[in-house]
């Protein structure tokens, strides 16, 4: 078909382009060039309205032309129905991809977020057990600085009564050296 389906369909200039071309293409798909049907019966009467025609009397001297070319009004009918099939087609295409564009940016997003909540949460509870580790080390840290003060005291203890009783003993032999060059 030569002619631009947007001139037949007059209702369109507003309506949004890719959605319209969806829609056209599969009108234009469905088209049989080689019959007289419901898009050139259309065509017929829009070049007729432009003549200022009115409604019926371009629908009635369309189909009179068109009559003549083998066209009747069942079949004139069944073609527009074969339109309106092919278009319902395109809607039902299009819901399912309108559907599989929701599963994919809108539910695969939710579940997106969802698995990156589940992450959070766990990266959340190693923060705590690290931070539990963390408070067990210090307290071992703490512990330990007073166990080795403890072993510090302990050890000076064990030093001073260690050189203690090594003085008196040294102290005690020296002196009986001493007494033993002084009598004997």
């Amino acid at each position: 078909m030569t002619t631009d389906l947007r001139d037949i369909f007059r209702g369109t200039k507003e309506l949004d382009e890719k959605s319209l071309n969806a829609l056209l293409r599969a009108i234009k798909n469905s088209h049989d060039v080689n019959s007289f049907d419901y898009l050139k019966f259309k065509q017929a009467v829009r070049g007729l309205a432009d003549l200022n025609m009115d409604n019926e009397t371009s629908y009635k001297s369309a189909f009179m032309t068109a009559s003549t070319m083998g066209l009747s009004k069942e079949s004139l009918l069944n073609s527009a129905n074969k339109y309106i099939y092919a278009l319902e087609n395109e809607r039902e295409s299009f819901a399912e991809a309108l559907l599989g564009q929701k599963n994919l940016k809108i539910d695969g997003r939710k579940g997106e977020v969802e698995g990156l909540t589940k992450k959070i949460e766990l990266h959340k509870n190693k923060i705590k057990e690290l931070e539990r580790e963390i408070a067990i080390f210090q307290n071992r840290i703490d512990t330990v600085d007073q166990d080795v003060e403890a072993s510090q005291l302990k050890i000076d203890s064990t030093k001073e009564k260690f050189l203690k009783a090594y003085d008196v003993i040294t102290k005690e032999i020296k002196d009986d050296i001493t007494s033993i060059n002084q009598i004997l």
